[in-house]
């Protein structure tokens, strides 16, 4: 099953979101996109780690529990990617959602604040977010899971 899970930059909650359902079900079913990738100050292409300094606090606790994003690319969402995904998981807002976006009828709304300056705290509290709705979605659809992160 083909996961598809969407933010503004493709930096943060998208990918952390992707992170964790992979290692929960123990695959690589999941992948991340940005609905705002490209433009002037959300570059596409670019290494997650050249983004953010290495005590990043998304990086950390992410390392902290087992996982990492650093070799991830920033990715543009693309009406193809849609397509081939089974499930889509958007956590844009409102002024970054593209119209084939809104429309498509496969996609799930999550509301996960996009931090301007993400304090160690706030991504604690986002991926105890994330965590619980991955883990929610993973039961819903009744994906196979290998490791349900503690």
């Amino acid at each position: 099953m083909k996961i598809l899970f969407i933010c503004k930059g493709n930096m943060f909650r998208s990918q952390m979101a992707a992170a964790i359902y992979n290692k929960m079900t123990n695959n690589h079913d999941a992948i991340s996109a940005g609905t705002y990738v490209g433009a002037p100050d959300e570059p596409e292409g670019r290494l997650i780690q050249d983004l953010f300094p290495a005590n990043d606090p998304v990086q950390e606790i992410l390392e902290e529990n087992g996982m990492t994003i650093r070799e991830n690319h920033t990715t543009k969402l693309t009406p193809k990617m849609l397509d081939e995904a089974d499930i889509v998981v958007s956590m844009a807002e409102e002024p970054f959602i593209p119209e084939f976006l809104k429309k498509n009828k496969k996609v799930i709304w999550w509301d996960i604040a996009n931090p301007d300056n993400a304090t160690p705290e706030f991504v604690e509290e986002t991926y105890k977010k994330l965590s619980v709705l991955v883990r929610e979605l993973v039961e819903k659809q009744k994906i196979p899971s290998g490791d349900h992160l503690g």
